[in-house]
C-alpha cells in the first residue's frame, strides 16, 4: 500500500490550470533556482560545480564558495539599484554572478555587463589600488540572444580583448548558456544519455529535469544525484508547494506572453512580405512591359535612343534587346 500511494504522489496532478510535476521542480522557475543553487546544504557544491563547468580556466582549484546578498545599491541616491539572481563569493579576489533570464527581455547583454560593472565598481575601497577581482557573469537564457543568433554552440564566453584577439584581461569574463539548444527529453532518456563533456550535461539538466522521472536520477555523479533529490516535488513542505505553484504560473504566463508575441511578429512579418512580394510583382510587370514596348519598336525600325526614351529603358537595355537579349 506504501508503494502505491507512492506512486500515486508522483503522477501528474492539476491544479488550475497549471499542469505542477510531482516528481521533480523546474530548475527555470525562480522558485526552482533558487532552491538548487541558494538553498540547503548541497546548493554551494552544485552551485560551485556549475561555475567550474563553465569557467574552468579561473576556478579549477576552487573548492568552495559563500552565497552573499544579491541586492546592490548605488554610491548615491540617484544610481540605478541592482537585484542579482544568484551572487557568490569564491574567494576575496573572486566573484560570480549568476543570471537566469526567462523571458526575450530588450538589452539583456548590456545588463548583464552593466551588472558585471556594478560588481566592479563595488569591490574597491576609497584609496585602494586597482587590483579588481575577478567577476565571473553567467547567464542562463531561454532563448537564443540576437548578439549569438549566427553563432553555433550552445555556451559563449566574452572577454576584454584587442582587436587582434589578445586578452588584455582575464579578470571580467562572461558566459552565456542557451538552453533552448538542448532538445527536450521524454522521462527515461536522460538516463541513457552519453554527454560529450559536463558542459552538455549541466545543458541537459537545467533544460530538462522538471520533465524527468525517478529513473532518470543520476546515480554515479554526487553532485547531479543531488540536483535530482533535492528537486523531488514530494520532499517540498505544503508552503514551499504554494510558493512554486506560483512560481511556475509567473514562468508559464511569461513563456505564453512571448510566444504570443512571437506569433504576432510572425504574423506581421508574413503580411510584410505578402506586401513586399505583391510590390516586387507589380515591379517586374512594369519592367516586362518595359520590354514589350521597346522590342515592337525596334521591330518597327526605330532608332535605338528614341526606343529607350520613349520605354524608360537604358540604350544599353534596348541594345541587349535588339542582339536578343533579355
Amino acid at each position: 500500500m506504501k508503494k502505491q500511494n507512492e506512486l500515486e504522489e508522483q503522477k501528474t496532478e492539476q491544479s488550475g490550470n497549471v499542469k505542477e510535476t510531482t516528481i521533480y521542480i523546474n530548475p527555470r522557475t525562480d522558485f526552482g533556482f533558487k532552491r538548487l543553487f541558494m538553498e540547503g546544504l548541497k546548493a554551494e557544491v552544485r552551485l560551485l560545480d556549475l561555475l567550474k563547468t563553465f569557467f574552468p580556466d579561473s576556478l579549477g582549484g576552487a573548492t568552495h564558495l559563500v552565497v552573499k546578498p544579491t541586492e546592490l545599491l548605488g554610491d548615491i541616491e540617484s544610481e540605478k539599484r541592482v537585484v542579482l539572481d544568484t551572487l557568490a563569493f569564491i574567494d576575496e579576489k573572486t566573484r560570480a554572478l549568476i543570471e537566469m533570464q526567462r523571458a526575450q527581455k530588450p538589452l539583456f547583454v548590456q545588463r548583464s555587463i552593466f551588472y558585471t560593472c556594478r560588481l566592479v565598481s563595488k569591490s574597491l575601497k576609497r584609496g585602494e589600488d586597482y587590483d579588481i577581482p575577478t567577476i565571473l557573469t553567467l547567464c542562463i537564457t531561454d532563448r537564443t540572444l540576437p548578439e549569438f543568433a549566427d553563432l553555433d554552440g550552445f555556451f559563449h564566453l566574452v572577454q576584454l580583448r584587442r582587436v587582434d584577439g589578445k586578452n588584455i584581461s582575464e579578470k571580467i569574463v562572461l558566459g552565456y548558456l542557451d538552453l533552448s539548444k538542448f532538445a527536450a527529453l521524454n522521462p527515461g532518456q536522460m538516463k541513457d544519455m552519453q554527454f560529450s563533456d559536463r558542459q552538455e550535461k549541466w545543458g541537459y539538466t537545467l533544460a530538462n529535469v522538471g520533465q524527468m522521472e525517478l529513473q532518470d536520477l543520476s546515480q554515479e555523479d554526487e553532485v547531479f544525484r543531488s540536483v535530482f533529490e533535492d528537486s523531488m516535488h514530494q520532499k517540498l513542505t505544503d508552503m514551499e508547494k504554494e510558493e512554486y505553484k506560483k512560481s511556475v504560473l509567473e514562468y508559464e504566463d511569461v513563456q505564453a506572453a512571448v510566444q504570443y508575441a512571437r506569433e504576432q511578429g510572425l504574423e506581421r512579418g508574413l503580411e510584410q512580405g505578402l506586401e513586399q512580394g505583391l510590390e516586387q510583382g507589380r515591379e517586374e510587370g512594369r519592367e516586362a512591359e518595359k520590354r514589350q514596348l521597346a522590342r515592337n519598336m525596334l521591330a518597327e525600325g526605330l532608332d535605338l535612343a528614341i526606343v529607350a526614351k520613349i520605354s524608360g529603358l537604358t540604350e544599353a537595355e534596348v541594345l541587349t534587346l535588339a542582339e536578343g537579349g533579355l
